[in-house]
This record gives C-alpha cells, sequence and structure tokens, in this order.
C-alpha cells in the first residue's frame, strides 16, 4: 500500500475518533477535553507536521543513500521484496516471503522505535525533543498530535538501521506510519483493561502508564504497539490506579512555542553557569532533571502529584469563541499546506516557507490570546494584517494550481477579524484579567 495513501485514509478516521471522543465524552459528563487544550494540542500538532514534512524528506534522502550503497542489500543480500504480501487476482493467495519481510519491518521498527523512545526518556537532549509530547496535563486522542517536529531528526537517524539491512524507504515509511497510527489509538481514557492483551500489546491501559507522573509511572512503559519490549527489559508497570497526566514540573503555557523549546532554553542556560566541560556534557546528555549540585535549589523539588493543579486560565467567552474559529481555520490551511507541500516543495519553497512561518506566528498569537497574555490582541492585529499579505501574495504570484479557492476566502475572513478586533478593542478583552506577562 502507498504510505501518504494510507496517511490520508488514516487521518481522516483520526478526526472522526477524535469527534465521537468528544460527543461521548460530553454525553457521559467527562470532562476528557477542554477547548483551551484541544486547540494547544492541534495547534503543536500543524507545527509538527509543517516541520516534519522538510525534516521527513532529509531523511528519506539519506536512508536510500544508505540503504543502495552500505546494506546488505548492496552487497547482494535482498531479504526485503517490495511486494504485496496478499494477491487477490486471479485467486487469493499469500506471498510468504513478502508477508514475512512486512511483518520482519513492522516489529523491527517497533523495537527501534521502544529504544530511541526510552533514550528520550534518558538524555536530556533528546528529552528536550520529546517533553512536549509530555506536557499536557489531559489524556485523550488529540494527545498523539501534541509532538516536537526536532524529535524527528534524532528518531529517523535510530531507524537509519534498517537501511543497513536493506529494507526499502518504502518499507520503513509505511512501517513506521503503522506504528504511529496504532499509538494515536492508545491515547485514550474510555478503554479499561484488555485481558490478555495487556501483556504482549500496548494498550490504553499500559500507555497511560507512560503518561503517568505518579513516581511509580515515570518512565515506564516505552514501547509503541508491543508492550513485550518493556516486559523483557525491565520497564514494565502496570497500571494499578489512575495516572496523573503532565509532567512533574508543569509547563503552564499553551503557547506552542514554549511548549516546543522550553527544555532547550533550560539546558541553554544550565550549561552557562556549569563550571567544567563535565557538567556540560551531563547537562545535554544526562538524566533530564540532572543538575550539579552547585546549581540545585528548592525551586527544583518536583511537587507531590496530587497537589498538582491543573493549568486552565478562563478567558471570556467571547474570547474563546475568536480563537475557537481562528484555530479552526489555522488549522485547515495547515493541513492545505502540508497536503499541497508534498506536492509542490521544490517550485513553491518560498510560498510555501513564508506560508509556514505566518501559520506558526498565527498559533503563537491565538494561543497568547486564549492565555489572555500582555499585547496578544496586538499580536493577533498584525497575525491579521500577515495574513492578509500572505494570501493576497500566493494568490498573484503562486503556482500552487486552485490556490484563488483558499486565499480569497481566508483572505476575506481576516478583513473580518482585523475589523472585529478593532471595533470592539474597548471589550475583546476584560483587561483586568490579562496577564502581565507576554510568554
Amino acid at each position: 500500500m502507498n504510505s501518504d495513501a494510507f496517511m490520508e485514509y488514516a487521518f481522516i478516521v483520526m478526526v472522526a475518533l477524535i469527534g465521537i471522543e468528544i460527543f461521548v465524552s460530553y454525553i457521559k459528563g467527562k470532562q476528557y477535553y477542554r477547548l483551551n487544550v484541544l486547540i494547544a494540542d492541534v495547534s503543536t500538532g500543524v507545527i509538527f507536521a509543517l516541520i516534519g514534512v522538510v525534516i521527513l524528506l532529509g531523511a528519506l534522502y539519506v536512508y536510500d543513500k544508505i540503504e543502495t550503497n552500505f546494506s546488505l542489500s548492496a552487497l547482494g543480500f535482498h531479504f526485503f521484496p517490495l511486494e504485496s504480501p496478499f494477491r487477490f487476482s486471479p485467486s487469493f493467495s499469500v506471498n510468504w516471503p513478502a508477508l514475512g519481510a512486512w511483518t520482519f519491518a513492522v516489529v523491527f521498527a517497533d523495537f527501534i522505535y521502544y529504544w530511541f523512545h526510552r533514550h528520550c526518556h534518558e538524555i536530556n537532549l533528546f528529552w528536550a525533543t520529546h517533553v512536549t509530547h509530555h506536557s499536557t496535563q489531559e489524556m485523550n486522542l488529540s494527545v498523539a498530535f501534541r509532538g516536537n517536529g526536532l524529535q524527528r531528526i534524532f528518531e529517523y537517524i535510530y531507524f537509519f538501521s534498517m537501511a543497513l539491512l536493506g529494507i526499502p524507504w518504502e518499507m520503513f515509511l509505511l512501517a513506521h506510519r503503522i506504528l504511529k497510527v496504532y499509538q494515536f489509538v492508545v491515547h485514550t481514557r474510555f478503554v479499561g483493561k484488555l485481558g490478555f492483551l495487556e501483556h504482549f500489546m500496548v494498550t490504553p491501559s499500559n500507555h497511560r502508564v507512560h503518561h503517568g507522573i505518579q513516581k511509580k509511572y515515570i518512565d515506564r512503559n516505552h514501547g509503541g504497539i508491543f508492550i513485550i519490549w518493556d516486559r523483557m527489559f525491565k520497564s514494565f508497570e502496570w497500571e494499578t490506579e489512575e495516572p496523573i497526566y503532565g509532567l512533574t514540573k508543569p509547563v503552564n503555557s499553551f503557547n506552542p512555542i514554549t511548549v516546543n523549546l522550553h527544555v532547550f532554553k533550560d539546558m541553554f542556560l544550565q550549561v552557562l553557569e556549569c563550571k567544567s566541560l563535565g557538567d556540560v556534557f551531563k547537562t545535554i546528555f544526562g538524566p533530564p532533571g540532572w543538575k550539579p549540585n552547585y546549581l540545585i535549589t528548592p525551586a527544583d523539588e518536583a511537587p507531590e502529584p496530587t497537589k498538582v493543579v491543573k493549568y486552565d486560565p478562563k478567558p471570556p467567552m467571547g474570547v474563546m469563541v475568536y480563537v475557537a474559529l481562528q484555530a479552526a481555520v489555522l488549522m485547515g490551511v495547515g493541513l492545505v499546506i502540508w497536503k499541497v507541500a508534498k506536492i509542490n516543495l521544490e517550485q513553491d519553497m518560498t510560498t510555501l516557507g513564508i506560508l509556514s512561518v505566518v501559520i506558526v506566528f498565527s498559533l503563537f498569537s491565538i494561543d497568547r490570546t486564549m492565555e489572555m497574555k500582555r499585547w496578544s490582541r496586538r499580536t493577533e492585529v498584525v497575525r491579521n494584517v500577515l495574513f492578509i499579505i500572505a494570501f493576497v501574495s500566493a494568490l498573484l504570484y503562486s503556482n500552487i494550481p486552485n490556490i484563488e479557492i483558499f486565499a480569497i476566502p481566508l483572505t476575506s475572513l481576516s478583513f473580518v477579524s482585523l475589523a472585529w478586533i478593532i471595533l470592539k478593542r474597548k471589550t475583546f478583552f476584560d483587561l483586568s484579567n490579562i496577564s502581565n506577562t507576554w510568554y
């Protein structure tokens, strides 16, 4: 199967399942979703997708070079035929060598992912790219979209080992995407324990443990599809009580820039204070949270998990309605760019790059608005002006097919939004609730 087609169908199913989970949560009176957290989740997901387009193309280029020149297949050993494992015409049959190759590719990809994922919890540099996924204090299907695009740089390096075995990049990519789609499904609180499956598969129960901040749950259950790796390498823990989700020291921000980069910032500042190269090395490659004794302060002590209060700024209803509408538009624009980027990345690199920067700034702005941060109304004015310029430019100069279908209505919406902010500038925000901080 073509991996792009697989992801397109999978994405439709993912969005539908999130909608169903939101509806069931509402009907059952379960507060598993908060609008502000949902917007923050999808905001980071859009940035993850935009960054991922370029990183994936670079990774596949390197992967193909390794597989072509330095692998077992380059030495004449071809163990992974790029063929369908099933044949349906003229009658159904199984291509056993191909089935074995695909099965091995999926299982081996999960084994590699286990070690990469585990190292993300053991090496601070890797944790800086993975912490984004754990920063939410909720557990639902939308959490699977919360990722840091920079994580893929390190992740793909691990998967280059598949190239050395001679696994074609098409087989690797589909196996990797199967892994990621499976990971989406286990981010839910609606599914309890699944009997015997708990012993060898990653289930929602097993993965909820991974997101828990209680001491017994921290750094456990790293598997992607199979939990057997955790059981084999002593990192498994049963779910015995409802996990408390998030970070041991909450980031308390919906700002996608902060959520993606706050550990990098802390790491950089700590490096500046280190007194030896050894301490610099441990700061970067040591376990997350490590500090030399001379830098440890009482503020470094993590609060008791049961005493952690969920971050939940409560802006006026009008602000949340505005943010929700703008977020819906931005998500659509981000998906359009992601879709078009795969087709026109080379010929429209400049246009797509500019639009991507505008999207990232826009997500930053609306999330700041949602948190009532200082100057957020002003950044919204700038954002809408940038949107108008970006989409008018795209309409006039872009080679992207049928761009007018998107550019004209979105430009019009930006004009309306800009006029609304200006006309409602005295009532758009309750100024007494605005945070004094800008970040």
